[in-house]
């Protein structure tokens, strides 16, 4: 639309460094290359058969800590996860 680099970043809440990574990929690659090129990050440690299992146990004990779900993974799973991580993964079980 006419805009800078500069000016296009701010008007869509990126840096100028962003702006300029996606001019390039625009400029070498078109619409292909402002997909991204990452799957999302790191894969789980735990199997959706895991999961399955872990979701079944907080079913029936729903008054359990982090620190215990944490302890549980890693005596079940041989996973270990921070209490954060693990906080992250309950809130995915729902």
């Amino acid at each position: 639309m006419g805009d800078s680099v500069e000016e296009a970043a701010k008007k869509v809440g990126v840096t100028k460094k962003v702006a300029y990574v996606w001019q390039k990929r625009w400029n070498k690659d078109g619409y292909a290359g402002l997909l991204p090129r990452h799957g999302g990050g790191r894969p789980s440690k735990l199997s959706e058969e895991q999961r399955d299992d872990l979701r079944l146990y907080l079913r029936l004990h729903k008054d359990v800590k982090t620190s215990q779900v944490a302890a549980l993974i890693k005596e079940k799973f041989g996973v270990e996860y921070s209490l954060k991580q693990v906080r992250i993964i309950l809130k995915s079980l729902d």
